[in-house]
């Protein structure tokens, strides 16, 4: 069964006198291919540093506490958990794994032995192994400045320095492997500079979240995941109660009465109307999960009624039906 939407639907705020905005969630594929053989994986923490004194002293002078980057680093993978549970491609398991890494400068270090990847596995069950390799944080709060009559804003910035690798075992491969930084900003406009600097997120709430943020980030990566859209449709047309209908309909989630409605506006409206209503028939069969169908109605709807949003929506669509053919392949539906 294709399973290419779920249905999480919210009508926003009106654009035009006739149109909204209507968003939902749909599945997009991983950015990376992996091997459809892997099915089981298996989380592990490879980022405690090697060098105990040099942490130590990084702790004390940055005031994140001795052990912080160990706590952030679990929830990096909290988050990473959080994806893959939700995700129909792997079965995940969480292990107790931590080990000590000898990364510095920005770099991964070097991969774990094959010998220790296939004991991990057998260890475990699992196809492959997926590690974080390491992690390291940074928190920066900017001076204060004077914001003409409301007083003063301050800026605080957390930022995630973290890398993960896949190992394959089969064929002893990295299924892939990544570095990357994850950022996030946070502002406070107070009277003063101490409540300014006072209302900010605090350092460890800070950390928590961006490493949060950024394991979710790997995860979304290595495996399908839902993401919001946002589709614009036609709420009425001129002297046009059937378009009127299937909006609102759309708008209760009741897909089969607002296709009954829609079609009715296609053939008994006014040439504008009809190709409203076209394209709002293109937003639910996309919305329902039927590309096919969603294509030749925005293409109808651009092509022989002129109705001008259509044309860059059924290049979408088109961009979708390829990202569906490649997310099949990924969910071994192909």
């Amino acid at each position: 069964m294709r399973t290419a939407v779920i249905i999480c639907l919210l009508a926003i705020i009106s654009l035009t006198v006739t149109g909204a905005d209507i968003t939902f969630n749909v599945l997009y594929p991983a950015a990376v291919q992996v091997d459809q053989k892997i099915k089981k994986i298996a989380l592990i923490d490879r980022s405690l540093s090697s060098d105990k004194k040099s942490n130590i002293i990084e702790g004390i002078l940055t005031g994140e506490g001795i052990g912080q980057d160990k706590l952030s680093s679990q929830i990096a993978l909290d988050g990473m958990m959080s994806i893959l549970q939700s995700s129909a491609r792997y079965e995940v398991i969480r292990t107790p794994e931590v080990m000590k890494t000898n990364a510095s400068g920005g770099q991964l270090p070097e991969p774990l032995s094959w010998q220790e990847i296939v004991r991990l596995c057998s260890k475990y069950r699992v196809d492959a192994i997926v590690s974080l390799e390491t992690f390291d944080s940074d928190y920066i709060i900017t001076p204060a400045k004077k914001i003409g009559e409301s007083g003063f804003s301050a800026k605080g910035s957390a930022v995630i320095h973290l890398g993960f690798r896949m190992y394959n075992p089969k064929n002893k491969s990295i299924a892939d492997q990544l570095y990357y930084d994850h950022r996030m900003n946070w502002s406070a406009t107070k009277p003063s500079i101490t409540e300014a600097a006072g209302a900010l997120i605090d350092k460890n709430s800070a950390i928590k979240e961006v490493s949060y943020a950024a394991g979710c980030k790997y995860a979304r990566r290595i495996s399908p995941s839902y993401y919001k859209v946002t589709r614009e449709y036609f709420k009425r047309g001129k002297k046009d109660d059937d378009l009127a209908e299937g909006a609102r309909m759309m708008e209760a989630n009741d897909w089969k009465q607002a296709i009954t409605a829609l079609e009715r506006s296609i053939l008994n409206g006014h040439k504008k109307s009809k190709g409203k209503a076209a394209h709002n028939l293109a937003v639910v069969y996309e919305i329902i999960g039927d590309l096919e169908r969603s294509k030749k109605y925005a293409t109808m709807a651009w092509g022989k009624y002129k109705n001008k949003p259509s044309k860059d929506y059924a290049y979408q669509i088109t961009k979708r039906m390829n990202q569906q053919f490649v997310l099949d392949e990924q969910l071994g539906m192909r």
